[in-house]
């Protein structure tokens, strides 16, 4: 009786563990903040305004205890900046991606940090690709919208959640 109750408590036991595909946790999607009006930079190189480097300020603010084990960026003046004060809260250092196929971005983000909260600073035409290459349909972000925050957690055999924010 006891070797029975030993087998059927190792079959719960393992029932209850997360298979591979749930040992992701989430993947936290942001906009960069807000630019700096009127700069004469080159398109990579504009930096954020003072009302994004406030936002940016409230965004590590906001994540600096959610776990965050990655932080990744484009290769774009204004996702680093964004980034920067979480990754110095947390002396994380910052992934810089280019805004290349978001897809392989996706694969990347899964097969790399199974098991970790990952942060992705990108754009109004990077992220709803991203949201795609996670499972996700994708949504639309409005050229003036610096303010959501979309949280993925993926489930196995299912579609991931989305959990979206403002801040």
């Amino acid at each position: 009786m006891k070797n029975a109750t030993i087998v059927c408590a190792a079959a719960l036991a393992v029932q209850l563990l997360p298979s591979a595909a749930q040992a992701q946790q989430e993947i936290i999607l942001v906009r960069h903040a807000e630019l700096q009006a009127g700069a004469m930079a080159a398109p990579k190189n504009v930096p954020l305004s003072p009302a994004g480097k406030e936002r940016a300020q409230r965004l590590a603010a906001l994540l600096k205890d959610a776990g965050v084990g990655a932080i990744y960026v484009t290769d774009f003046t204004r996702t680093n900046e964004t980034a920067q004060p979480l990754s110095q809260e947390l002396d994380r250092p910052l992934t810089v991606i280019s805004k290349g196929d978001q897809q392989d971005l996706a694969a990347r983000l899964q097969k790399n940090h199974g098991g970790q909260v990952v942060l992705v600073v990108g754009h109004t035409d990077t992220l709803p690709d991203l949201l795609k290459g996670l499972g996700h349909p994708g949504v639309k972000i409005e050229a003036q919208d610096y303010g959501n925050i979309f949280v993925v957690t993926p489930r196995a055999g299912a579609a991931p959640a989305l959990l979206r924010l403002r801040y």
